[in-house]
């Protein structure tokens, strides 16, 4: 009976586990790739001398959060600054003034841009920005640890320099020319991509790429050598669960809670109700079953709902259209809550007809 338990909460725990490791690369694409993308270009309208722009993200309370609360006072000192230029006075006193002014706000003006670098190497991720040809605008900490690269490269430095240094570490075997030609493609053409590319050191790394304004080329890139070995190692234990649950005696059934349609049914199951599994999936209990049954059948579904799990098996007789009559134990476990997609309850099934026969 353990067993059974097991099997039924490894298999939830799979789906589970997947379902999570899909919701990780959708929210990584679109809460941060978009978002620096969004803040590069106020960067850019800031740098051209709009200092009314409006900087996005401020109500983050992460690294993009700060990154953007870090470009709001960067444009404020830029505009702090124009307006000095503006109201130099006429005589030397004041224009001195007005200059000792100006020089301390500039000194603001480097603390921001020192603040501002700070936020972008705060970032778990690696990030690096190229101009339209590919010259190194700005690159945090956390890309230069992913490829080892010397405090040489450097923003002004080239995407050629840093795949140079990436071959004579053994971290690049491709055609230099040819990826650089690639990378200028996509930014003259503005294509976003997302790709993994494996190092030879054994590590793999996910890739963000993001056209800006202007011609250039924003990339975030993370290690996810870790999260593909446990994604590889859940894909080993559902297959292992699904051998399991396909070869054990009980009948194994799954529910979409929310329509009580049949989701999954194992080999000892389609046995028991006497039909191939595509001629469940999908149907209801009133699809397959006389009314009497089906009337039956959702009635237990509807106690099971209401109290979360029924682990005491309920044994009752039921009209099978391919078998007749048989007596079923029934054990139901409920997942997931009503509010998630993932609702269903999984039921475990044995039929004791044969055993009652025999008593008898």
């Amino acid at each position: 009976m353990r067993n059974r338990y097991a099997a039924a909460y490894l298999f939830a725990l799979g789906l589970a586990a997947l379902m999570l490791a899909a919701l990780n690369v959708v929210v990584m694409r679109s809460s941060v790739v978009g978002a620096l993308a969004d803040i590069t270009q106020a960067t850019d309208r800031i740098a051209q001398g709009d200092v009314k722009s409006e900087v996005p993200h401020l109500g983050r309370h992460d690294e993009i959060g700060r990154l953007a609360r870090a470009v709001q006072n960067f444009r404020d000192a830029v505009a702090r600054i124009f307006e000095l230029e503006e109201l130099e006075l006429g005589t030397a006193q004041a224009r001195d003034a007005a200059r000792t002014e100006r020089d301390q706000f500039n000194d603001k003006y480097q603390a921001k841009k020192w603040q501002l670098s700070a936020a972008i190497n705060s970032m778990p991720q690696g990030l690096i920005m190229l101009d339209g040809k590919a010259v190194v605008v700005a690159m945090n900490s956390n890309y230069r640890q992913i490829y080892n690269l010397p405090e040489t490269i450097q923003a002004g430095s080239t995407l050629e320099d840093i795949l140079q240094h990436r071959v004579k570490s053994g971290l690049f075997s491709g055609d230099v020319a040819k990826y650089v030609a690639a990378v200028l493609d996509r930014i003259a053409r503005r294509e976003p991509a997302a790709y993994e590319i494996a190092l030879n050191d054994g590590r793999i790394i996910k890739i963000y790429e993001r056209p800006m304004d202007g011609g250039g080329w924003v990339s975030v890139q993370e290690d996810v050598t870790e999260q593909r070995q446990r994604e590889r190692i859940l894909e080993r234990m559902e297959r292992f669960l699904a051998t399991i649950i396909e070869n054990v005696a009980e009948g194994i059934i799954a529910k979409d809670a929310r329509n009580l349609r049949y989701v999954f049914v194992n080999k000892a199951a389609e046995k028991m109700i006497g039909m191939s599994r595509g001629e469940i999936i999908g149907k209801t209990a009133r699809e397959l079953f006389s009314p009497e049954a089906a009337e039956l059948i959702e009635r237990r579904d509807k106690q099971l709902l209401a109290q979360k799990q029924q682990l005491a098996p309920i044994i009752d007789t039921i009209d099978n259209p391919a078998r007749g009559r048989r007596v079923i134990s029934a054990r139901r476990v409920q997942i997931g809550g009503a509010s998630e997609e993932s609702h269903m309850f999984v039921t475990m099934v044995e039929d004791r007809t044969e055993n009652m026969v025999a008593a008898a």
